[in-house]
């Protein structure tokens, strides 16, 4: 009978004096027949874990300390002497935190078992501050001062010892025991208080999946000496003595691991990472295969230095881009080889999408979806290269993309739990989730309970429900809290955005104004209707929540719609009208029949209304589908074909040049419209 890990004696440990950012950890075991290793690791920051050297697995998945993950990780071990060896990072607090992650202190967890042999962390471990890494300052990666959300850059400091210490035989008799500083604790077996800082659960969400990329061309060297590209899309040679410069073409964006392998060598290489290269000191229009740019000020990088002998790095996080530069100052020549590999949760996709008359939509439809795995790792990302946060704006459409493309609902279940994790004493979610501060937009909670209904349509899975129901009656009392006699919701506090618009100071509609937004009362409306639908499953009567969503439609008509110029307004007694609260009049039911017609034809052609970003435009396509209104459905796509035509292999954050983000996952909302549209057309032509 095997143990259940969770009850096997073990400790959280660190180095002594818990100062190290990153951290060795090795325990030796011997088995004299085959025997079966079970293991459940953890670590605050992040650890990646070897078996004889060779890569296990690495973690843990982003959560709080409150809700913290380990992964598990059982493979079969051969008669002998064998090594767990893990190294581990601490994110350090202040301005090198990264804003998705929540910790507390450096420490390694591992629970295990081979045969009968317990093989935990405690005092049978050796560990030793690790000398060959530390953190770049912002300075140092960026050349500039200003800090960044994303987890800091790594300076590397190779030779032999840094490559063997993984080994089995590699001498540590003078590496330290580790510190204990606190015991396991369960979510599902702490019945006290807590022995520890960390609440464990276990992850819900399988391994990262890793791709070889092929480098797809050398663009620039300066002069680089012998330097080529492998049958294997590698980059291989020696680089000689001296100041020199590549730069490299992946080919398109990919959020990826770089592997930097090298032979001798002294001095230095800078490894840099863009989404776009500068040409005459601004992004190049252009963001196809070009032959002349460089990174300039707009890449973060690593930076490797070499001491003879032989180096290995590979950071402990993606990085992402398209173009990688490596800038070598060498005193003594050096043999590298570089290799990439594409890290993502490992979506497989299973929907397909055809369109011969029309075959630009079928680069739209591919497009998107590279651009919908690039922003999905341990949680949904807005974007891979800036924020790497888990907006709920953005994952609604994230998870719907999820869903209808690989059938697999598991990230978008646990970032549904991720948010209801996030409420606080308001009833509201946070905006984003995980993140080490707060940030408040309402209406993402709106969308948090939209997510919940989406996931119950494409599953019948209605223990999510169940498991939620008291955070969709908290936030949905939140809104109703704020009532106004006119029946309207409104105004409420928090950051109320809604889109990037210009003319809304801060993406808000009611151009700062403290009047209640009709966007934010037909979101409401629809939340309402939701929980009036999915009330059964959680055993409640949702026949207060249908009156609410009649009374806020009510409301919205009689306040917020102007019978002169035939369109809703953003705000009542106001003459701004938008894209944005036209289109939710229609998907809420607050217009119908030629009504919704009618609003469907002022959203595309009325120039009185403010625009929608690749964002919003979801939900301009979600109601064309839904009127069946092919041919303007087919007209806002071009939107998105303009994008491919620029050269981008990625949708941007917003279809400008000087865009902050090339690859952002709300503009990828065209793969689940166009599934929508086609199943509609297969429906109709049964």
């Amino acid at each position: 009978m095997m143990n259940d890990l969770r009850t096997l004696s073990g400790a959280w440990c660190r180095v002594p004096g818990g100062k190290a950012d990153y951290s060795l950890f090795r325990r030796r075991f011997y088995r004299e027949t085959p025997s079966r290793l079970r293991l459940l690791v953890s670590a605050d920051s992040r650890y990646n874990l070897y078996l004889d050297g060779e890569f296990l697995g690495r973690g843990p998945v982003r959560g709080d300390l409150e809700h913290y993950r380990y992964e598990l990780h059982e493979l079969a071990v051969g008669a002998g002497e064998h090594v767990l060896s893990a190294e581990v990072l601490f994110w350090s607090d202040g301005v090198q935190m990264p804003w998705s992650e929540i910790h507390f202190s450096p420490a390694f967890l591992l629970l295990g078992e081979c045969g009968e042999e317990n093989l935990s962390t405690g005092e049978k471990w050796v560990c030793r501050s690790d000398p060959f890494r530390r953190t770049l300052s912002w300075k140092e990666a960026w050349d500039r001062e200003t800090p960044t959300p994303i987890p800091p850059m790594e300076k590397y400091l190779g030779g032999n010892e840094c490559v063997n210490w993984k080994e089995l035989f590699f001498d540590d008799s003078t590496w330290e025991t580790p510190e204990i500083v606190g015991f396991p604790c369960f979510s599902a077996l702490c019945k006290t208080d807590p022995p520890s800082r960390w609440k464990l659960q276990e992850s819900t969400i399988p391994p990262m999946e890793s791709i070889p990329i092929r480098i797809a061309s050398i663009l620039e060297r300066n002069p680089a000496g012998t330097v080529h590209l492998t049958s294997e899309g590698n980059l291989k040679g020696e680089i000689p003595a001296g100041t020199h410069t590549l730069l490299l073409d992946l080919g398109r964006y990919y959020t990826h691991l770089p592997r930097f392998c090298a032979t001798g060598g002294s001095g230095s290489c800078r490894m840099a990472y863009a989404e776009a290269l500068f040409v005459a000191g601004r992004k190049s229009e252009d963001r196809g295969p070009v032959s002349e740019g460089e990174i300039g000020r707009n890449g973060y990088g690593d930076r490797i230095c070499f001491f003879g002998g032989k180096s290995e790095f590979q950071p402990f996080w993606y990085r992402s881009g398209r173009y990688v530069e490596l800038q070598f100052e060498l005193t003594e020549g050096v043999e590298i080889e570089l290799s990439f590999e594409f890290l993502a949760y490992p979506l497989k996709r299973r929907a397909e999408f055809h369109s011969p008359e029309d075959p630009v939509l079928e680069r739209i439809f591919e497009t998107a979806w590279h651009t919908a795995r690039c922003c999905a790792h341990e949680h949904y990302e807005d974007c891979p290269y800036w924020e790497q946060m888990q907006y709920a704006g953005d994952t609604r459409i994230q998870a719907l993309i999820s869903y209808i493309g690989s059938g697999d609902g598991r990230l978008g279940r646990q970032a549904i739990r991720q948010f209801d994790e996030s409420r606080i004493a308001s009833g509201l979610t946070m905006s984003r989730y995980p993140a080490n501060f707060r940030q408040q937009i309402p209406g993402f909670s709106l969308f948090w309970i939209q997510m919940i209904g989406d996931y119950v349509e494409f599953f019948q899975d209605t223990e999510v429900v169940r498991a939620h129901w008291d955070g969709i009656r908290d936030v949905l009392n939140f809104f109703e809290r704020h009532r106004q006699e006119s029946g309207l919701i409104g105004p409420v506090e928090g950051w109320n955005f809604s889109d990037w618009v210009s003319g809304w100071p801060g993406g808000r509609s009611n151009r700062g104004e403290e009047l209640p937004e009709t966007l934010l009362n037909l979101l409401y409306a629809e939340s309402c209707r939701l929980a009036g639908e999915l009330s059964g499953a959680a055993g409640e009567d949702g026949s207060e929540y249908i009156q609410r969503r009649r009374r806020v439609l009510s409301a919205v008509n009689r306040h917020c719609y102007s019978e002169e110029t035939g369109l809703y307004t953003d705000v009542p007694g106001r003459p701004w009208y938008s894209q944005h609260v036209n289109t939710w009049a229609v998907l809420s039911g607050a217009a119908e029949g030629r009504k919704a017609e009618a609003l469907a034809d002022a959203v595309m052609r009325d120039p009185r209304l403010s625009s929608c970003s690749l964002y919003f435009s979801f939900y301009i396509l979600e109601m064309l589908r839904r009127l069946d209104r092919r041919e303007d459905f087919r007209e806002l796509l071009k939107r998105w074909e303009a994008i491919l035509d620029s050269g981008y292999s990625t949708f941007p954050e917003c279809p400008r040049a000087d865009t902050r983000s090339d690859c952002h996952a709300w503009s990828a909302g065209p793969f689940y419209q166009l599934l929508k549209m086609q199943e509609k057309k297969e429906e109709k032509s049964k």
